[in-house]
């Protein structure tokens, strides 16, 4: 399908810039987004997902910006402007102030679970107070939520999960697009006992039912935490969910990606059925012009002659 878009004589792309439409070819990958407060887990389920040491961890805020970390054929790692050239459905990000010195990404050569079929977005750790972000991070995570295909939401036990600043946010990409918002228990291992772990997610799940956007029914958080062989825990660990939510989301994107090209074609078919009917237009009006142009020069030609016979025959 990205062929019949990129294809340089016959594709999609360039059959429409010749009729004035621009597109953008499909994007051969899902976009994935992790949110949540500082220190949820989101930067560890990425390295557990790929299976590789990609994104710093740690109880400190580590991901200041947005780092992209995608599948490749050589490990690299690219700044703000080489991120934007590599994706060029993000480049209206330059748009906001300060947010491109702070765009990452990371290619790495992992070939687990289906990460060959997803770019993951590492979100800034969110907190309240007087934390100050170098940029309007709720606009971003806001449009960025437009252009994702799922978003993860990682709320952990650690006293963080009800952070104003998370919850607001969440409130109004569910207002947008409440079908791709998944909320996870991350860390549930460090929640102390099932009695402890099932009070936090009371605390949790009230604190979101007070929104009204959030008190919906079906809602659904299942308890994840990365595991350790090395600290077996009997809490149960439902991580498998998150990577069957992926799996279901990149099923359902090559169904989009399909409804897609029938529209291009169709606003292609439109732009050149428009197109014809301007020539058609443009070509009728020029042969009434020169046929206006003869005639005046006809008679232009036949004045003088006829005061000319007037004149001869006077």
């Amino acid at each position: 399908c990205h062929q019949l878009y990129t294809d340089p004589d016959s594709g999609l792309i360039s059959v429409a810039e010749s009729v004035g439409v621009k597109l953008l070819p499909p994007r051969k990958k899902i976009t994935v987004m992790l949110m949540g407060n500082h220190s949820a887990g989101k930067s560890s389920f990425i390295n557990w997902y790929v299976e590789e040491h990609i994104q710093r961890t740690g109880v400190a805020i580590e991901t200041q910006g947005f780092n992209f970390v995608t599948s490749g054929r050589k490990r690299e790692s690219l700044t703000g402007n080489a991120t934007l050239h590599l994706y060029p459905h993000f480049k209206p990000l330059q748009e906001f102030k300060g947010v491109s010195e702070y765009l990452s990404t990371e290619i790495c050569t992992s070939r687990q679970k289906r990460f060959s079929l997803v770019t993951f977005v590492d979100s800034p750790g969110l907190v309240d107070g007087d934390m100050k972000y170098p940029f309007d991070v709720d606009e971003v995570i806001m449009w960025l939520g437009d252009l994702c295909d799922l978003i993860l939401v990682f709320f952990d036990p650690m006293g963080q999960a009800l952070c104003k600043r998370t919850l607001n946010i969440v409130e109004n990409l569910n207002e947008r697009h409440g079908d791709r918002l998944r909320f996870y228990l991350s860390k549930a291992d460090e929640a102390g006992g099932e009695s402890d772990r099932q009070r936090v997610m009371m605390q949790i799940v009230q604190e979101l039912c007070k929104r009204p956007g959030l008190n919906k029914c079906g809602f659904d958080m299942p308890t994840i935490y990365i595991p350790n062989p090395n600290k077996p825990s009997r809490c149960v660990n439902q991580i498998e969910e998150v990577c069957r939510a992926i799996e279901k989301t990149i099923n359902q994107t090559v169904q989009n990606t399909l409804n897609s090209l029938e529209k291009d074609c169709e606003l292609i078919s439109e732009a050149i059925t428009d197109t014809l009917s301007n020539d058609r237009e443009t070509s009728f009006r020029n042969r009434r012009a020169r046929c206006k142009s003869c005639l005046l020069t006809l008679l232009g030609f036949s004045v003088p002659l006829a005061l000319m016979a007037l004149l001869v025959l006077g």
